[in-house]
């Protein structure tokens, strides 16, 4: 018994330390966290979509430094795409984040319960389709165009559109509401097919002040760019165009996008998603912060003085 004693108190001065191992042991043999998969599919390597994958990962990777993105680019070549599909395919995500409409569209389909974020879209109803889809959206509300509008032409009055009634009748009628409570007269001039163009275009020049531009597969294409920019140079009528891309090739100026912060709001979106946010909880956005671009001898050539802070506060500005 003697020496039982003196056994059992180095035991008990032991067991402190005993119970510490044996935590760490339970601890260690807990399964880390997996890290999540993130797959980014976009339809096109131009800059504007490389910087909005780049203002994506910088938002994610805040908040989710783990996490795994694979990063895919579709190719214009028919058999190069299917190549990366099939690649893709091979992957289990747990979320993606898509750019364009193309890219949008695949990876709905093969991955249909797959959370999705999605941008570089001027469709909405791309985000309709799939329960599993959220997103930014290329569109700016009626105001945002008419106060820009008032701010870059504070003269012109009476703006014309060209649109389909066929796609575009809702939004006309949104942009009629906007133009009164902005104090603006919208002269709407329906096409409904391509042979109606130019004498809809001989009516902006004889009813506009402005022709303003917004997205109508009708109206805007590459078949129907060169008919509309020359109409409203001639006729000396400023044409908001649709994008920096009509701006470079001749319109006055465009709304365009922060590509960067495009990125980020959806790099926040897929963090939502991350943390167990329903993506039925996460409506759709519109881009947070606005950017235009000017043509200054679309402006010397329309005889029209811009306000010198509006051309310093361009994004670009096309001599």
């Amino acid at each position: 018994m003697k020496r039982l004693f003196p056994l059992l108190r180095n035991t008990l001065r032991l067991l402190p330390l005993i119970l510490v191992l044996s935590a760490a042991s339970l601890v260690s043999e807990v399964p880390a966290r997996p890290q999540p998969l993130i797959l980014i599919v976009s339809s096109s390597q131009l800059p504007p979509y490389q910087q909005v994958v780049q203002g994506f990962n910088n938002s994610l990777k805040q908040r989710f430094p783990e996490a795994l993105i694979n990063t895919f680019f579709l190719d214009h070549d028919l058999m190069k795409t299917q190549a990366t599909l099939l690649q893709i395919k091979t992957r289990h995500p747990d979320t993606l984040f898509t750019l364009g409409t193309k890219a949008t569209q695949e990876m709905q389909a093969m991955f249909p319960d797959r959370p999705q974020v999605v941008t570089m879209i001027l469709d909405g109803q791309l985000l309709e389709h799939s329960q599993q889809s959220t997103g930014v959206v290329l569109n700016f509300p009626p105001k945002v165009h008419f106060d820009w509008l008032r701010r870059l032409l504070p003269e012109a009055k009476r703006v014309c559109l060209l649109y389909n009634p066929a796609e575009n009748a809702p939004l006309f009628a949104e942009l009629e509401k906007a133009a009164k409570n902005s104090q603006l007269e919208l002269y709407g001039i329906p096409v409904e097919r391509l042979a109606q163009l130019p004498a809809a275009l001989k009516s902006v020049s004889r009813h506009g002040d402005i022709l303003l531009g917004l997205p109508d597969k009708t109206v805007y294409s590459s078949k129907t760019a060169k008919a509309i920019l020359l109409s409203t140079f001639r006729n000396r009528i400023p044409f908001a165009g649709l994008s920096r891309y009509w701006v470079k090739a001749g319109a006055l100026y465009a709304l365009d996008w922060d590509y960067l912060d495009l990125g980020r709001q959806c790099g926040e979106m897929m963090v939502q998603i991350l943390e167990g946010t329903a993506v039925a909880d996460i409506a759709p956005a519109i881009p947070a912060a606005v950017r235009y671009v000017i043509n200054m001898k679309t402006a010397e050539h329309l005889r029209l003085t811009l306000d010198p802070s509006v051309v310093q506060e361009a994004t670009e500005v096309f001599q």
